[in-house]
């Protein structure tokens, strides 16, 4: 009988075991997030994005359609019918919509040193849809291949200090003011100069960038022109054939700081102010508008907060003269993560943007509030009826997490304006419209439930359904723009988004 030998038993062993193991081949490496090559780091970035959406008696189309979205215009006038100042036409009514869309973005960062280059390219565009479609998404639907972003960088090795030019996104505090609106077709980026500044737990930023270019600048612009004066009356002799005013276009000026005293408090103080002046686009009105902004947030074992408040003043182009505005907002959200199963989470959120009367005298203080540049969802729910301007918003959410893959999320919220005879704006500050003779603040109620899946990390799937029951106010607005007065509106999406790294 041969004496089994020790050794050969052991190599043998780890022979099966290779054998019946995985082969090491087989096995996905991950790839790296950046490429060195000699002095020189290459960060290379993919993003894909397919969305299935559909709703019923959208409100912001059909009937009377504006041709200017400016929160702050009088022209189309908050009074309907019978009056139009502004250019205004008949639409079709659609009783549903569906649409297919997708979004692709490639993007390479270089470092050297302490420079950074950065461009991303964005090809947005329809895959199919039913008739009237292209204004799903708050007429942000688009097509085509565009730079979404291209900058340079120029920062310390720490970025206590650096320096950014160049189209970039910019997202301050929660975004009521500035954001990204990256659940939208054609997310927002600006042309812009920013520079930060730290010191220990303080950071300061500042920015200036050029807003609202647009070819169909200047269409339905009023008679006045902020810091232009006022046209005033003259007779035929002399009426000049030609004005030439200042085309200095818009520019939007800011500064942000934050301060992080402790976990449970960190003070946020924005100032911003927009100078809007011919050629100017189709969703501003020559105006200065200056913002002073506050918010104060935490975070601590899972509690986190954030409540928020801003103050508007100006003056803005109405009819052949400025108007003098002055108009506030706050908001707040608080949300509890609890030790019970399933990572329990419980939110409450409230929201108040003061509203106008309809009046369009430019002897009355307009008293609208605007939101500059809003992050349009999901700040104020998945379904974007509503902006943060002539705004009551009250509202409760139940998150949880049965597993590492698997979310949920079901919330419910009021709306109401601020003031009923004042406009109805959309989340993508689109004019809904407003009723001369409407009492009820009430716009109705939103219930809505979102599940997110993610089995592979790179790839994210949402699905999200909707229900807003209208309310008085709702229906007295939508029936003065000639759309009926739907009893409800339904809207859910399904999307995948795969990224990389």
């Amino acid at each position: 009988m041969t004496r089994l030998n020790p050794h050969a038993f052991a190599a043998a062993a780890a022979l099966a075991l290779s054998l019946a193991s995985p082969r090491a081949e087989a096995q996905a490496t991950p790839l790296p997030e950046s490429i060195p090559v000699g002095s020189f780091t290459f960060r290379p970035s993919f993003e894909l994005r397919v969305r299935g959406e559909f709703r019923t008696d959208p409100f912001d189309i059909g009937g009377v359609n504006f041709t200017r979205g400016a929160v702050l215009e009088d022209a189309y006038g908050s009074n309907l019918p019978p009056r139009f100042d502004g250019l205004s036409y008949m639409t079709p009514i659609y009783t549903s919509q569906w649409a297919a869309t997708s979004r692709a973005r490639l993007g390479l960062a270089v470092d050297r040193g302490p420079v950074t280059a950065a461009i991303v390219l964005q090809d947005a565009r329809p895959i199919a849809g039913s008739m009237g479609s292209s204004v799903l998404q708050g007429n942000q639907l688009g097509a085509g291949l565009g730079l979404f972003e291209a900058y340079l960088d120029v920062h310390r090795k720490n970025r206590r200090q650096w320096f950014r030019l160049g189209r970039q996104r910019v997202v301050w505090g929660d975004g009521r003011l500035v954001g990204e609106s990256d659940f939208t077709q054609r997310p927002r980026a600006l042309d812009a100069a920013r520079l930060g500044l730290s010191w220990k737990d303080i950071d300061v930023e500042l920015l200036a960038a050029l807003i609202g270019t647009s070819p169909l600048g200047g269409l339905g612009s009023l008679g006045g022109a902020a810091g232009g004066g006022s046209t005033g009356g003259t007779d035929s002799s002399t009426v000049p054939t030609t004005t030439v005013r200042p085309q200095t276009g818009s520019q939007l000026y800011g500064a942000h700081a934050v301060f992080r005293i402790f976990p449970l408090l960190a003070v946020d103080v924005t100032a911003l102010a927009r100078i809007v002046r011919p050629p100017v686009a189709i969703d501003l009105t020559p105006s200065d508008t200056y913002v002073i902004d506050a918010r104060l947030s935490g975070d601590y074992r899972g509690v986190r907060y954030a409540v928020e408040g801003a103050y508007e003043l100006g003056r803005i182009s109405s009819f052949g003269a400025n108007r003098d505005l002055r108009a506030f907002a706050g908001a707040g959200r608080v949300t509890w993560e609890t030790a019970l199963p399933w990572h329990l989470t419980f939110g409450a959120a409230g929201a108040y943007a003061s509203g106008d009367n309809g009046s369009t005298d430019t002897l009355a203080v307009q008293t609208r509030f605007d939101p500059i540049l809003p992050e349009e969802r999901p700040m104020h729910g998945r379904m974007g009826l509503y902006a943060w301007s002539n705004l009551i918003e009250a509202g409760a959410d139940i998150a949880a997490r049965p597993t590492d893959t698997f979310s949920v999320n079901l919330g419910y919220r009021f709306v109401g304006l601020a003031e009923p005879k004042g406009r109805w704006t959309s989340a993508s500050l689109i004019p809904i419209g407003a009723s001369a003779t409407n009492e009820s603040h009430v716009l109705g109620h939103q219930v809505d439930a979102t599940f997110g899946l993610r089995a592979w990390d790179p790839l994210a799937i949402e699905a999200s359904y909707g229900l807003f029951l209208t309310g008085e106010g709702a229906r007295n607005i939508l029936q003065a723009s000639s759309r009926g007065q739907p009893d409800m509106q339904h809207f859910a999406y399904l999307q995948a988004v795969l990224r990389a790294p």
